[in-house]
């Protein structure tokens, strides 16, 4: 059997166990005592979270895998993959550099998320995603520019 046959058949067994959950998520019922208010908690939601997880451990391990073998096959792909950690180690540091470790004044809270280290960590990603989001806009307007041009 090909390959392709065989991702094939993963992949709409995989979809088909993600359609059940979803369907007896949204269809399956509420956790006793939750019903009807505002917070109403399916029941199948820790199933679904891990089932979840297990599918982006599954893309994360394929993901590494095939680039493994990419880089041992062709070391062209070696150089570009080590441009392109350069770059974003260097939008990390950038992102980093601009966050902001203040703590916030927040009312009637005294949980352990409001100290430097979690502020300066959470506004790096947001900083570093705000600066992916410009890149991927900026390219997109560039790519249909210059496809005028030619």
């Amino acid at each position: 059997m090909a390959i392709s046959k065989i991702s094939q058949y993963t992949l709409w067994a995989l979809m088909a166990v993600s359609l059940v959950f979803v369907g007896v998520f949204f269809f399956g019922g509420f956790v006793e005592g939750t019903e009807g208010t505002p917070t109403a908690e399916p029941i199948i939601t820790n199933v679904i979270l891990r089932w979840s997880y297990i599918l982006l451990i599954i893309t994360v391990a394929i993901l590494i895998v095939f680039q493994l073998v990419l880089i041992i096959t062709n070391l062209q792909a070696l150089k570009r993959m080590g441009i392109v950690l350069g770059i974003a180690a260097v939008l990390i540091f950038v992102s980093y550099q601009l966050a902001d470790d203040t703590l916030i004044n927040l009312i009637m809270y005294t949980g352990p998320d409001n100290v430097p280290g979690t502020l300066q960590i959470v506004g790096t990603t947001l900083i570093f995603t705000y600066i992916l989001g410009i890149l991927a806009i900026v390219s997109i307007l560039y790519s249909a520019i210059a496809n005028i041009f030619k």
